[in-house]
C-alpha cells in the first residue's frame, strides 16, 4: 500500500521529534550517556520505531548538528543571492545571525562536536564537512568584503580563520555563561569582524 500524505507527514514529525529529544538528551547528558532507549522513550515511541529513521546513534547526532549549520548556510545562500547588499552588509549579517544562533538556542548543540566521546569514535569526521562548508561560506564573504575595502594584499584563510574562530567562539564561551545574551553580542561581534575587514 503506497504511503499516504498523512502517513508521510507522521513519519516527518516523528522523525523531527527524534531529533528534537535526541539534542535536548545529547546536550544535556553527553552523546556517550545517552541511548537510543532513552530517545525512543523521551518521544514516546518503541526503540524499533526509531530505526525506521535513523540506522544508528551516530546519525542522530550528525542531524542534530546539521541543525546549527542549516540555518547559516541557508541565510549565506540568500545573502549572496541579493545583489542589493555590499559584501561588507552580507558579512555583518552573517555573522550577527550566527553569533545570535549560537547564543539564544535552547541547548548549546554545536558543543557537541567538541565533545571526546564524539571526536574519539570518528563521529564527528561526519560532522566535519559540514563545518568545511559553513567555513568556505565565511571565506566568500570575507573575501568580499576584503575585496571591496580594497584590501586585496590581505590574506583572506588568515582573516577568515580569525573571524570563524571569533564567531565560533561563543560556543565555548557559552559553556562558561549559558546566559550568553546574543542581542547584545551579536552587534558588538559584528562590528569587530567589520573592523578586521575595513
Amino acid at each position: 500500500m503506497p504511503e499516504t500524505a498523512a502517513d508521510h507527514q507522521g513519519r516527518r514529525s516523528a522523525r523531527q521529534r527524534i531529533i528534537e529529544a535526541a539534542t535536548e538528551l545529547f546536550s544535556t547528558r553527553g552523546y556517550a550517556a545517552t541511548t537510543t532507549r532513552d530517545i525512543a522513550d523521551k518521544v514516546g515511541i518503541r526503540q524499533p520505531s526509531l530505526y525506521s529513521h535513523f540506522k544508528v546513534k551516530a546519525d542522530i547526532l550528525v542531524e542534530v548538528e546539521l541543525q546549527t549549520f542549516r540555518p547559516t548556510l541557508d541565510l549565506f545562500a540568500t545573502l549572496v543571492a541579493d545583489e542589493s547588499l555590499t559584501a561588507l552588509e552580507r558579512l555583518a549579517r552573517l555573522v550577527e545571525f550566527d553569533v545570535r544562533m549560537l547564543c539564544d538556542g535552547p541547548w548549546n548543540v554545536a558543543l557537541l562536536g567538541y565533545l571526546p566521546e564524539v571526536r574519539n569514535e570518528g563521529i564527528a569526521h561526519g560532522m566535519a564537512d559540514h563545518g568545511h562548508e559553513l567555513y568556505q561560506a565565511y571565506r566568500v564573504l570575507v573575501h568580499g568584503a576584503l575585496t571591496e575595502s580594497g584590501r586585496s594584499e590581505a590574506d583572506p584563510d588568515t582573516t577568515t580563520e580569525v573571524v570563524f574562530s571569533l564567531v565560533d567562539g561563543m560556543i565555548l564561551r557559552r559553556v562558561h555563561n549559558p546566559r550568553l545574551d546574543g542581542g547584545r553580542l551579536a552587534p558588538a561581534v559584528r562590528e569587530a569582524v567589520l573592523a578586521m575587514v575595513r
